[in-house]
């Protein structure tokens, strides 16, 4: 999937046209929607570290402002510096907004590679309305707890990284709600809901394998845009990776348009 950032500052995905400014936007509260615990700056770029937690988000650089002060190169050395140093490799999360605009050419070139591709879709709320009519309930709840956490991460059978995920989520700081659809008198269906001035991101979206196709994940979905809109948002974002087909299809079928992508690009300690 092609994009194309334009003069005026727009970003162009499949004839969609976005400001680069709302990129932006989207990438600070998602930021901000997935808490690392520790983070040191370099100018305007974020290096983010989050120890135990298996989350390329969570332990990578968000450049969406530029260093001052220091060259672009000797940026890059401090960040493979902080990392060698806690024992991951280098990571840059890359997006229409980053900053500088050729930073993903420089990493290329200095043997960083790609990871994880994903397009980053939203929609206006109202176009979401359709999704609250379903007869399955969806339950609420502000702390996750480890049967929700078990499906949310279904095969992850260490409970200690189970419980440092868990509390990155219970350290999100603007307002979230954790919703699931059971079946059976369980959980089976998950997805959290994190909403900031006008925008509210969805994360965590998960459906047991064997529960899928039984409209729980629309349930849920559809249980997170009523929740966001009785919190005023105007506009609701969720990213999914390029390599699921089918859960883009799912998304765009609910009403979600893809408006950019972004990917990492990484170097290892060595």
């Amino acid at each position: 999937m092609s994009a194309v950032i334009t003069p005026a500052g727009t970003v162009t995905t499949d004839g969609l046209s976005v400001p680069v400014a709302d990129v932006r936007a989207v990438e600070e509260r998602a930021s901000r929607a997935w808490p690392e615990t520790h983070h040191e700056m370099i100018g305007g770029w974020r290096m983010r570290y989050s120890p135990g937690v298996p989350n390329r988000r969570a332990n990578s650089v968000l450049p969406v402002y530029a260093p001052e002060g220091v060259s672009i190169e000797g940026s890059i050395e401090q960040v493979e510096v902080f990392y060698r140093m806690r024992e991951l490799p280098a990571r840059f999360m890359i997006s229409p907004a980053s900053e500088p605009s050729n930073l993903d050419q420089i990493l290329e070139d200095r043997g960083y590679h790609i990871d994880a591709p994903t397009d980053v879709q939203w929609a206006k709320m109202e176009s979401l309305s359709g999704l609250s009519d379903c007869d399955l309930e969806v339950k609420f709840a502000q702390t996750p707890t480890l049967d929700w956490m078990r499906v949310y991460m279904e095969g992850e059978s260490d409970v200690g990284v189970l419980e440092k995920k868990r509390d990155l989520i219970s350290r999100i700081g603007a307002g979230f709600t954790l919703a699931h659809a059971e079946t059976g008198g369980r959980i089976a269906s998950v997805g959290l809901g994190v909403y900031e001035d006008g925008w509210s991101g969805i994360f965590c979206m998960h459906t047991l394998v064997d529960h899928r196709r039984q409209g729980l994940a629309r349930a849920v979905l559809g249980g997170l845009v009523d929740w966001a809109q009785g919190r005023g948002a105007s506009m609701m974002y969720l990213q999914v990776e390029r390599d699921n087909p089918g859960a883009r299809q799912f998304y765009e079928g609910m009403g979600f348009s893809t408006c950019y992508g972004y990917h990492y690009r990484t170097k290892g300690p060595g």
